[in-house]
């Protein structure tokens, strides 16, 4: 009789210290889709002490391997498991990933013998179903109206000067823009008349020079000299590198430079320079040859004629005032 009082104390006992109470599950986030990394949080208190000798320590890892169940199937997978301590509560953490929507149901397993091994008891978790949505359904996907913004008390005065302020800096800002601009072009096209004149002053003291020292040069080194005050003149002028382009070039770079507008000013000077380089060239580059050795000389010489040094000067630095003058 004592043998039979004493196994139902034992029983009794058993079923107690095993028992699970307060049972508490929460899974993270609470809307799941296909896909979700989720967190299960199984919660209960337990008369079992899970961490026998280990009073510092508040988390075990679970080993997946001792699971009675595939922890990666089409339905889902288990990532991770942990069981935390927290006074007498006990909370399985079960890390996963959901692969079909619907209800899901989570196998049961022994935790005892997850934590201690195999073992002569039995201690079930059991999670309840979890519901995985689908990203299909039509709960969330009709069109709700338009909601007002919720809003402090006295706080739309300050959403109406907010306003007011935003607009009066753009329009502040829109302003500046437009004066800055402005601001910007008058600067540029005081640079380039500053580099106008810069270069035309530049080539009329080159040909003051020239003048000066012409008795010391020789006709072609005269013509030369005439050529290159030239170029480079015309270079910072129209913006087209002249050392590049021969004499019967030039009309085409005019063109090019004027945006295809030549008016009687234009082509009185065009025709004026190229009639200077003509003879320059031919002064250069006739000399000793056949046209040269014709008949009248005044007209054929590859040399300079009398007085057309000075004459040649003259109607350069003419050419140079004009441009600047712009008529």
């Amino acid at each position: 009789m004592k043998k039979i009082i004493f196994l139902l104390f034992f029983i009794s006992f058993s079923l107690s210290a095993f028992a699970q109470s307060e049972v508490q599950q929460l899974v993270m986030p609470k809307r799941l889709y296909v896909g979700d990394i989720a967190d299960l949080h199984y919660t209960f208190r337990s008369g079992v002490d899970f961490f026998p000798d280990e009073e510092l320590l508040v988390e075990k890892k679970l080993n997946s391997d001792k699971f009675n169940f595939s922890v990666d199937n089409k339905n889902f997978t288990i990532l991770n498991a942990v069981l935390q301590r927290n006074g007498p509560l006990y909370t399985v953490i079960i890390t996963f990933i959901p692969w079909k929507t619907g209800p899901l149901d989570l196998p049961a397993f022994d935790l005892y013998s997850l934590v201690f091994g195999n073992g002569n008891v039995v201690f079930e978790i059991d999670p309840e179903i979890i519901e995985i949505s689908s990203i299909l359904s039509d709960d969330d996907t009709s069109l709700r109206p338009f909601a007002s913004p919720l809003l402090f008390p006295g706080t739309i005065y300050f959403v109406y000067a907010s306003v007011v302020l935003l607009l009066a800096l753009l329009i502040f800002a829109v302003h500046f823009a437009i004066r800055w601009q402005d601001f910007s072009d008058k600067i540029k096209a005081h640079r380039t008349i500053r580099r106008y004149v810069k270069s035309s002053r530049k080539a009329l003291r080159q040909l003051k020079k020239l003048e000066k020292n012409s008795s010391k040069l020789n006709d072609i080194a005269f013509c030369s000299a005439i050529q290159k005050i030239f170029r480079e003149y015309l270079t910072v002028r129209l913006g087209i590198n002249f050392f590049s382009l021969s004499t019967n070039q030039f009309a085409e770079a005019f063109y090019r430079a004027t945006s295809g507008i030549l008016d009687g000013f234009v082509i009185d000077n065009l025709e004026a320079i190229v009639e200077i380089f003509i003879r320059m060239d031919y002064i250069r580059f006739a000399r000793n040859s056949v046209e040269s050795k014709k008949l009248p000389e005044e007209n054929y010489a590859a040399s300079l004629k009398e007085g057309e040094r000075q004459e040649k000067i003259d109607t350069s630095r003419a050419i140079i005032r004009l441009f600047e003058r712009g008529r």
